[in-house]
């Protein structure tokens, strides 16, 4: 594993001292060069979470994956570039059943920097911000591609989405600092669970300036973002 192997990966040139500007480089590039994908658990190939293992596959094989590995490997990134990340635990709001997943259903990392503490994600998917979000209750971050805001509520953090018809809760958190190795036993259920729809669905989506494009199953779905923060989606069916 070494750190000018990944910078190639995701097009940045040289390594570069902690700063905001070299950490919003490094966060929205892996994001635009890493698929978030589940082709791994569709093809029989068994997902570890050991970061020497993420980096062949990821950075040496140049593949993707889903939140415990993208996430996973650059928490490695972040501590060998000078950073002070944590880990932290998410629980995903179900979109259409409104329920919020279990602990450990989604990791995340927080980086001290500046004075200010910032969280980081490139492994959620479609809908994320590109930069990192300080953890400011209640600020509004307009990123272009959307606007976000963390919003801290009895102890628990929401990470939220402004749609055209008001705020969309993506997950929420805790600030309780996790490790690695805790987020094992659900990358497992992830990977076998007929009630996860990474088990469920192959997918493997990468986003693009103005919205986003993504395989799953047999059809391919672009994603573009509109002025008012919605999007509007067009559907191919692949045929062979």
């Amino acid at each position: 594993m070494n750190l000018e192997s990944y910078l190639q990966r995701v097009g940045i040139g040289a390594p570069k001292p902690p700063s905001l500007d070299a950490l919003r480089e490094l966060h929205q590039q892996h994001l635009f060069s890493v698929p978030f994908e589940s082709l791994s658990i569709h093809s029989g190939e068994r997902i570890v979470l050991d970061q020497a293992l993420l980096f062949n596959k990821i950075v040496v094989r140049r593949r993707g994956g889903f939140c415990y590995e993208n996430n996973g490997l650059f928490l490695w990134v972040l501590q060998v570039s000078g950073y002070q990340p944590a880990i932290l635990s998410a629980r995903v709001r179900n979109s259409v059943t409104k329920v919020y997943g279990p602990p450990f259903d989604h990791m995340l990392i927080t980086v001290e920097l500046e004075g200010r503490r910032w969280l980081c994600d490139v492994g959620f998917g479609e809908g994320m911000f590109v930069f990192p979000i300080p953890l400011e209750s209640g600020r509004e971050e307009d990123q272009g591609i959307g606007v976000f805001r963390v919003r801290e509520e009895e102890e628990e953090w929401y990470l939220e989405r402004k749609e055209e018809n008001g705020w969309r809760s993506l997950y929420k958190f805790t600030l309780t600092e996790r490790r690695f190795e805790d987020f094992r036993e659900m990358c497992d259920y992830h990977q076998s669970s007929p009630s996860s729809i990474f088990f469920c669905k192959s997918f493997c989506s990468l986003p693009i300036p103005q919205g986003r494009v993504t395989y799953m199953g047999h059809k391919l779905i672009s994603t573009e973002l509109t002025a008012g923060g919605g999007t509007v989606k067009t559907t191919r069916d692949l045929t062979e």
